[in-house]
């Protein structure tokens, strides 16, 4: 299959302006209204309603930066955009899934899941997530305090409330020693819109409280085809791309020049026989592949997710997540999440992480494809096995070129059957499992100083007597 043709993204992009324009978008924010409205937008059909003209949107995106950075706490910083390399990020969910059981996520879950996440060589960054004894909230700053003492990876906090920016933006600084966040991006933030065109107060709450220092914010269109957006493909992705254009907008008014990611990955459809709401299903990786040219239409980064409706780390898991994960890399996204996720991104598992880093290495190295040159064609290695008796498994061309060339495994069976057999016969989830096993069982990697431990403590203790009053 081949992109969705110029002509044909440019039909979706007039639809989404056209909705923007004629049936415009409700904002809860009265401030961010007015705001917009001085900038060149109309009264709505309601008090809460806005419309946006086609110039002033165009004009907005055209504010934003062509790229978004993003730091992790070992000192990397990772430049993304059109062209960049995939990403591969963790996801949000309600449950743990150990085996065939499912159990709401505990702050030991969150910490072990993290960890293992830690010594995932494709996982990029880490995302926060409900934690079951921990009030509402104050969920976001716990569980940012947690990640922040399992990871060094980039943290993506999930917010409960515009309360607990402040404090992450405080534990941020602290991971940083002293230098200023727009310098090293250690955490992002994202919120969705509510389909269809609504722009709630937390999402403005978010968007001001973390203005300032130029960290990334992603943008989420979440439709559900045949539910909260049309049942056609072409109408879910008008409707949720006027929805992400929309957030584009208010977050340039609030903070010109900040960094936003455009993400229409993460979309669903209905099944029509069930009433589920599907994360797994060809139509929503065909979501994400289409949303990702429209981002690439507009010159922004883009996301999607990663994921699949089974219920275990099972054959459904797999087959959905390498579907989704290939369409996504296929059509150049920059963020991929939902490394460890199942069950339409309601639950965590260490096993699907394991195996989702197999599948997110495997993605990767066809991302990277195939290198054309003269050291690569290889003619004078050819020339010494054919007529100089030398051979290719010895030659020092393969020692040389072998590990860049082909990605070993050590959880994949690539062995003869009867070695198999000798060890087991176990499956990937069985090795996988026997991996978390072993990460798990190792002393874990120390992340933070006494000094950063004791501080982000502190800034938690504090963040949640204030917010519980």
């Amino acid at each position: 299959m081949s992109d969705l043709a110029t002509t044909e993204v440019e039909r979706i992009d007039r639809a989404s302006l056209r909705i923007l324009d004629e049936m415009g978008v409700r904002v809860d924010d009265a401030p961010l209204r007015e705001l917009a409205l001085k900038a060149g937008a109309r009264p709505g059909r309601a008090a809460d309603w806005i419309t946006l003209p086609p110039e002033m949107v165009r004009e907005h995106v055209r504010q934003a930066p062509r790229e978004a950075r993003y730091a992790d706490c070992d000192g990397r910083v990772t430049a993304m955009g059109h062209g960049s390399e995939p990403t591969f990020w963790t996801g949000a969910a309600l449950n743990y899934v150990t085996g065939r059981q499912s159990r709401p996520i505990t702050e030991a879950d969150l910490a072990e899941f993290a960890r293992l996440a830690d010594a995932m060589p494709s996982v990029f960054a880490v995302v926060g997530t409900s934690v079951d004894e921990v009030p509402p909230t104050v969920r976001d700053v716990v569980g940012f305090r947690i990640m922040a003492e399992a990871t060094g990876k980039h943290l993506r906090p999930l917010l409960f409330t515009a309360a607990g920016v402040r404090p992450i933006l405080e534990m941020a600084e602290v991971l940083a020693d002293g230098a200023p966040l727009k310098d090293r991006p250690l955490v992002s933030f994202g919120y969705s819109c509510l389909s269809p065109l609504h722009w709630s107060q937390i999402s403005a709450d978010l968007w001001r409280e973390s203005a300032g220092h130029r960290l990334p914010v992603m943008l989420n269109g979440e439709p559900i085809a045949g539910a909260t957006s049309p049942v056609t493909l072409a109408g879910s992705l008008a409707l949720s791309n006027a929805e992400i254009l929309a957030g584009v907008v208010l977050v340039q008014l609030i903070e010109p020049g900040r960094p936003v990611i455009h993400n229409l990955g993460f979309a669903h459809v209905t099944d029509m026989r069930t009433a589920a709401c599907l994360a797994g299903a060809a139509e929503c990786a065909l979501l994400a592949w289409a949303g990702a040219q429209l981002a690439t239409h507009y010159g922004l980064p883009c996301a999607s997710w990663m994921c699949t409706d089974a219920f275990m780390d099972d054959e459904q898991a797999s087959m959905e997540k390498v579907l989704t994960g290939f369409a996504h890399v296929l059509g150049n996204v920059n963020l991929i999440w939902g490394m460890g996720q199942l069950q339409s991104e309601k639950a965590l598992s260490p096993v699907q992480l394991v195996m989702d880093d197999q599948i997110a290495q495997a993605l990767l190295r066809w991302w990277r494809g195939i290198r054309v040159d003269d050291e690569t064609l290889a003619f004078d290695v050819i020339r010494d096995v054919v007529c100089g008796g030398e051979q290719f498994l010895a030659h020092e061309h393969t020692f040389r070129h072998f590990r860049e060339e082909i990605v070993e495994s050590r959880l994949l069976a690539r062995t003869q059957r009867e070695t198999w057999e000798a060890a087991g016969s176990t499956s990937l989830a069985d090795r996988a499992a026997e991996r978390v096993e072993e990460i798990l069982s190792a002393p874990p990697r120390e992340i933070l100083t006494d000094t950063q431990r004791r501080d982000i403590r502190a800034i938690e203790q504090r963040a949640v007597k204030h917010i519980l009053g």
